[in-house]
């Protein structure tokens, strides 16, 4: 019919059809989801599985750090220096502690606090109380485990000698870093390496222990055994601060070393502000006449002089070629060259300059070590400085001769000291023995070095006597032990400024010597800078040497061979050619257990040797400072018994004649 809509030809989709197509769409989409998860866990397990793993032993395992044990430091005695101490910090979680008066018991027993102070920290208003602290092993064990008490266990350096030693020692910051000395040079060695632990985590984040989890355990540090003898070292570091005080000094430097080997007996540098510093080896000083000797020597070396040469001194004050004008502080006319080292003329030194050339003479002062690093086992050093023969002005010869334009350091010029007490021979400067590891094996020895032959033994031997004459009636005649023989020289030398122009009434004053003269033990170095009023270096600098020797001798362990000492004296008390008798000082006898030491003090210029004092009251003071203070003020010493000083004989405040004898009696050890 017209008008009329077409039939579709589409059949129509019964329930059932569109049944079995909803089941067909949904078991394909269950398919692909399965197959997405079967993908995933393929590529969880297979590709990915140890990240998994480890993430999944990462939050149930930590890692506790177990810190290596800090070796030690000892002296050449293996007397401690530098410890490691094992102390513990207590943390309270005061919600986690089940029975507070067992708590408050605890740590009244164990930690020493006051009931009031236990049940402040216990107290649950604060949820996290640090005590304040450290607590040692046997507090940690009394304190025991308790449920809420954290206890960490932490090492910490400590000094058991106090100041003493501590500039060449350095220090160790809180958080474990080395800062100077030889903690700072010998790190790698002390530090040792950490190890951890492994412990499981609870759901609640809990740490406890399991054997079965990996554990590294930590490697100690090893020890450090020093070249240094602490008696020494106190003695050093007394008579220097008594020395800074008393002459009013910016500071000072002194140094004791065994010329034949090298070691560093004492190290000892003061600067003002506390500056622990060991400034003896890294700040370099124009060193002024005590570098004479070496002049000469490289004189006597080359063949450019004999001792018995003569140089006219102007009488005191000479304009030279150049129109430099040179002085002396006395007036002289004819010298032997013997007789100005002695007088330490600079008049008789700038003349003989030019007989050196340019060469030799830069070639001696370098042959003795100057404007060269040492190679001390320290962090820093100084060269010092020598200038190259092609850098020198027409007037460098002579100022090199008296020890101007050339910069050292103490420790250069002590072993350059050394080597004309030892025969000739450089030797290279020890501060470190050896290093042992924490089983006590020995796993490095620095030996005495030698680093060259920098004078012939002859001319050494021609120069030790010369430095014996200066001591005895030359400018360093206050460092005199009478029968016990010093040889030395002094020096007194302007300072520089920061602007590096020289500071109008500023100085160093230094003596340099060995002893015993004839077969030395001892090279000693003594430097005050800026001293007020006498500045002249035997004022003041030879002096201290006198009191160092003089509480070296009194000490009962001086790490000195007395044998040596007995014989040098010995040959000392030999009559002289004039026959006349030696004058009768230092008596050395000894007992088991008892140690008796006399000496005497030759008494400063312009002093009486009969004026009264009073006998001082050094009771409850060591043998050492008893000493000291005996020989300030001018007496004879006798020391009887060991330990600490308990009377004097005669007793405190009586008055006697400086010259005469005062006995020191000791008790207990």
């Amino acid at each position: 019919m017209s008008g009329q809509a077409p039939r579709s030809t589409k059949p129509d989709l019964t329930s059932d059809d569109r049944l079995a197509g909803r089941r067909r769409l949904l078991a394909a989409s269950v398919g692909l989801a399965a197959l997405l998860v079967v993908g995933r866990a393929v590529q969880l397990q297979g590709f990915e599985g140890a990240k998994w793993k480890a993430e999944a032993a990462r939050q149930h395992e930590t890692r506790v750090p177990l810190p290596a044990r800090r070796g030690a430091i000892y002296d050449r005695d293996g007397v401690p220096l530098a410890l490691t101490r094992e102390t513990f910090a207590v943390s309270i979680a005061t919600r986690e502690i089940r029975d507070r008066d067992e708590a408050v018991r605890r740590l009244v027993r164990a930690l020493g606090l006051t009931r009031a102070q236990a049940r402040r920290a216990t107290d649950r208003r604060d949820p996290w109380v640090d005590l304040p602290g450290r607590y040692t092993v046997e507090q940690r064990r009394k304190l025991g485990e308790l449920r809420g008490v954290h206890v960490a266990r932490k090492l910490e350096r400590f000094y058991p000698q106090g100041a003493v030693g501590r500039e060449v020692l350095g220090g160790v910051s809180g958080d474990g870093r080395a800062l100077g000395g030889i903690e700072q040079a010998m790190d790698s060695l002390l530090s040792g390496e950490d190890g951890f632990s492994v412990m499981r985590r609870d759901a609640r984040g809990r740490k406890e222990g399991s054997i079965s989890l990996p554990a590294v355990p930590p490697r100690d540090g090893a020890d450090v055994h020093l070249t240094l003898d602490f008696d020494l070292q106190e003695i050093a570091d007394a008579a220097l601060e008594e020395a800074v005080a008393s002459t009013k000094a910016a500071g000072g430097d002194l140094l004791l070393a065994d010329p034949k080997t090298g070691e560093l007996l004492a190290a000892v540098s003061k600067r003002a502000g506390g500056v622990r510093d060991l400034s003896a080896f890294i700040e370099p000083y124009e060193p002024g006449s005590t570098i004479k000797p070496f002049f000469v020597a490289t004189l006597l070396q080359n063949g450019r002089a004999t001792l018995n040469d003569r140089v006219f001194a102007e009488n005191g004050r000479w304009a030279d070629p150049n129109g430099r004008v040179h002085t002396d502080v006395h007036a002289y006319d004819w010298l032997t060259l013997r007789d100005a080292l002695r007088v330490s003329s600079n008049i008789a030194m700038a003349k003989l300059a030019p007989r050196l050339p340019a060469g030799e003479q830069y070639a001696g002062l370098r042959d003795f070590g100057f404007g060269t690093p040492t190679g001390v086992e320290y962090p820093v050093e100084a060269s010092g400085r020598l200038p190259r023969p092609d850098r020198w002005s027409k007037m460098t010869a002579a100022s090199l001769a008296t020890g101007y334009e050339v910069s050292v350091t103490p420790v250069q010029m002590t072993l350059a000291y050394g080597a004309l007490a030892n025969g000739g021979d450089l030797m290279e400067p020890r501060l470190v023995r050896e290093v042992r590891d924490a089983g006590g094996k020995t796993v490095e020895r620095h030996a005495p070095r030698r680093v060259r032959r920098a004078v012939d033994p002859r001319i050494a031997a021609e120069l030790r006597q010369v430095l014996v004459s200066v001591v005895e009636d030359g400018t360093a005649s206050r460092a005199s032990l009478a029968t016990f023989e010093v040889a030395g020289k002094t020096g007194t030398a302007r300072r520089t400024g920061a602007d590096g122009r020289y500071e109008a009434g500023a100085y160093n004053a230094t003596f340099v010597g060995f002893f015993p003269a004839r077969d030395p033990q001892l090279v000693i170095y003594v430097k005050l800078d800026r001293p007020r009023g006498d500045y002249y270096g035997g004022l003041t600098a030879a002096p201290v040497t006198r009191a160092t020797l003089q509480a070296i001798l009194a000490a009962r362990s001086p790490g000195l061979d007395r044998r040596v000492l007995l014989a040098a004296r010995a040959r000392a008390d030999a009559p002289s050619p004039s026959g006349a008798a030696p004058a009768a000082e230092p008596a050395l006898t000894g007992s088991e257990g008892t140690y008796v030491f006399e000496s005497a003090q030759a008494p400063a210029k312009g002093v009486a040797r009969r004026d009264p004092v009073p006998v001082p009251d050094l009771a409850g003071r060591s043998l050492r400072e008893g000493a000291r203070r005996l020989h300030a003020l001018g007496f004879h010493v006798r020391v009887q018994g060991a330990g600490t000083v308990v009377s004097t004989r005669p007793a405190a405040g009586t008055v006697r004649a400086r010259g005469d004898t005062i006995s020191l009696i000791a008790e207990g050890r």
